[in-house]
């Protein structure tokens, strides 16, 4: 069977009103990427939370008439909504494996290694972690969670108390573990998050020594490493609380910040830590510093 996929480029206003409709027209899924350069996800801006230029990426039976779609596309938002769009006719295939193929073990330092569930055991007995893709963040494929993994292979954290503020998939508290961390929280505020966190730490059986939690509904003891992979304005804002959360000579790693915004950032941190030059890759950038 031939599927049809539809690629529509409209406006951050439009994107998620035109993917819920196309959905309702018979939509088998519908994707959307950036058609436009600035950040994704500028938690600054509630009312942005799409691209200026947003693609949508449509698949649709090969069988649907796609001009009469497109009527009823135009009809409904107007001319305006809708800037462009392109047409390609796509061969059946195995969707799933298609998927899994694009997900392979990640190695650093050939200290520890990312692996998906479908992927087989490395042969050379290295730490493994296994992490499908899923809803949270944190495959370890991303420049922010990779510059911070990279920090723990480089540094000492056998016996230490780490904090995972921000937690996600909870990857890089696994990682703690598995780099000899005698107690781990993993900790962040969007429950979904959490639940996949104890869903992985599950899986690795590393739930004895990680504690998975709410910042609200715990009493965290001052760490000797905390690592933050979030947004620059959260960054920012938990300053005060992740001074608190350490003590003199503890580290902080701070992650999911673009290359431009380390400036701001630095000049916030170096109030309460001493702060190390930014590592960059590619347009993002990680910040180490010491407690002071």
């Amino acid at each position: 069977m031939s599927w049809l996929q539809l690629e529509l480029e409209t406006n951050q206003t439009h994107a998620e009103e035109l993917s819920t409709l196309l959905e309702q027209l018979g939509a088998i899924s519908v994707s959307l990427t950036a058609s436009s350069s600035e950040p994704v996800f500028d938690e600054s801006d509630k009312d942005n939370t799409f691209w200026e230029r947003t693609k949508l990426s449509v698949l649709l039976n090969s069988k649907c008439n796609i001009d009469n779609l497109l009527i009823q596309l135009h009809s409904y938002f107007g001319s305006n909504a809708i800037y462009s769009h392109n047409i390609k006719f796509l061969e059946d295939k195995d969707w799933v494996n298609e998927f899994k193929s694009k997900y392979q073990p990640i190695f650093f330092s050939n200290k520890i290694c990312i692996s998906p569930s479908w992927c087989e055991p490395s042969k050379n007995k290295i730490a493994t972690i296994v992490l499908d893709p899923g809803l949270a963040f944190g495959t370890g494929a991303h420049p922010t969670t990779s510059l911070c993994i990279e920090w723990f292979c480089k540094n000492d954290i056998n016996n230490k108390i780490v904090i995972d503020y921000g937690c996600g998939s909870g990857i890089l508290a696994m990682v703690a573990v598995k780099f000899g961390a005698k107690k781990v929280f993993a900790i962040d505020i969007d429950e979904q998050a959490l639940n996949t966190t104890r869903e992985n730490i599950e899986q690795n059986k590393l739930q004895e020594k990680i504690l998975v939690c709410h910042p609200e509904n715990a009493v965290i003891p001052k760490a000797d490493i905390l690592v933050a992979n979030i947004l620059q304005n959260p960054l920012k804002k938990l300053l005060k609380e992740f001074s608190s959360l350490t003590k003199p000579g503890s580290h902080i790693i701070l992650s999911g910040l673009l290359s431009t915004q380390t400036k701001e950032c630095l000049a916030a941190y170096r109030t309460h830590f001493s702060m190390d030059e930014p590592v960059l890759r590619k347009s993002w950038a990680s910040l180490h510093g010491v407690r002071l």
